[in-house]
């Protein structure tokens, strides 16, 4: 089937054998290709956008196909996902679940890794499980915790600034690594839920952080298991780990100002996911190929709710994205935000 989808740019400046894109349908609840991604994906994030109710559904080609997660749940991985395969341009349904439902809108946002083909990672103290698109700053690494402090090899030439991680075997939260949410106990980086709205995570204890100290340009330092986030004994995990590129992938933070103001990020994003993290709010989602300017349609990656449409404050512009009023600017409020291009 083909599918709604940005049409891919050419620009010198951009990594040319990167892939990100954006790309939408409407589910048939049986067998269905998705085609015009322009590339194989290795991560595949889906989304029902016209009813409430649904989870959001991740799939990668490190763990399979046919296995999902939930990144708005505390589930455990479970393998009745209904993809079937990921194709040279898109991916393939052999059902309906909760990413292909017959008659609703659907969106996914779909990341090139390595095709599928992963390599053994020896460079930390715990083997990892990696396929890694250097060109686009973003690997897939699996591994088995150990419960002690240790170091996992990425895969990737430079320092992750995001990492989204789940526990595949149990029913945990999803943590996530942002390189400006600060440092606890000299060096222990603070961390967020995915699967919440809860505040910025700044522990009295150095025990309870996810990782003890920022990634390197090869290494993810795993804290203790104490946390049972990232390195429970014996527990399997999965991290999606992103690095900036210019002109193609930004992370970063601002401070709200309450009226109109621009963040420049070298780029117009064709994906822009939000959190303030000083506040409960909910991980708010945009992109371009869902509506244009201003964004009118959001999604929210903590929970199963319908898209809300409605007219925003946020503009995509050739620079970044800016706030025409107060509002995802709140006045004395801080957020992170992550922010991807289509190529």
């Amino acid at each position: 089937m083909s599918v709604n989808k940005k049409i891919i740019e050419t620009e010198a400046t951009l990594p040319q054998t990167a892939g990100f894109n954006v790309v939408t349908w409407t589910g048939n609840g049986g067998t269905q290709s998705i085609t015009g991604v322009g590339f194989q994906p290795d991560f595949v994030w889906i989304k029902v956008r016209s009813v409430a109710g649904y989870s959001h559904v991740v799939f990668d080609s490190t763990r399979g196909a046919t296995k999902r997660i939930y990144p708005d749940t505390s589930a455990a991985e479970n393998s009745n996902g209904k993809l079937s395969s990921f194709d040279t341009d898109g991916f393939t349904f052999n059902g309906g679940g909760s990413s292909n439902v017959n008659g609703l809108d659907m969106v996914a946002w779909c990341w090139k890794a390595n095709g599928g083909t992963t390599s053994s990672n020896t460079d930390g103290s715990i083997t990892s499980t990696v396929q890694a698109n250097t060109a686009a700053g973003f690997s897939i690494v699996k591994y088995t915790g150990t419960g002690a402090q240790g170091t996992i090899g990425h895969g990737l030439s430079a320092a992750p600034a995001f990492i989204i991680s789940k526990r595949l075997d149990s029913s945990n939260n999803w943590s996530v690594y942002h390189k400006d949410l600060g440092l606890s106990h000299s060096t222990y980086p603070n961390w967020m839920y995915l699967n919440s709205n809860s505040t910025r995570q700044i522990s009295g204890s150095s025990a309870n952080h996810p990782y003890y100290q920022a990634p390197s340009s090869t290494l993810l330092y795993q804290n203790t298991g104490t946390s049972e986030l990232t390195n429970v004994s014996g527990g399997e995990y999965i991290s999606y780990c992103f690095a900036g590129i210019d002109s193609f992938s930004k992370f970063g933070t601002y401070a709200g100002n309450g009226t109109s103001q621009s963040i420049n990020i070298g780029f117009q994003p064709d994906l822009l996911i939000l959190r303030k993290y000083d506040d409960n709010q909910d991980w708010m989602i945009w992109d371009s190929v869902r509506d244009g300017n201003p964004k009118t349609l959001r999604l929210e990656a903590n929970n199963g709710d319908a898209e809300v449409s409605g007219t925003t404050n946020i503009n995509f512009i050739s620079t970044g994205f800016e706030f025409t009023s107060g509002f995802y600017n709140d006045s004395g409020k801080n957020s992170i935000y992550m922010a991807f291009k289509i190529n």
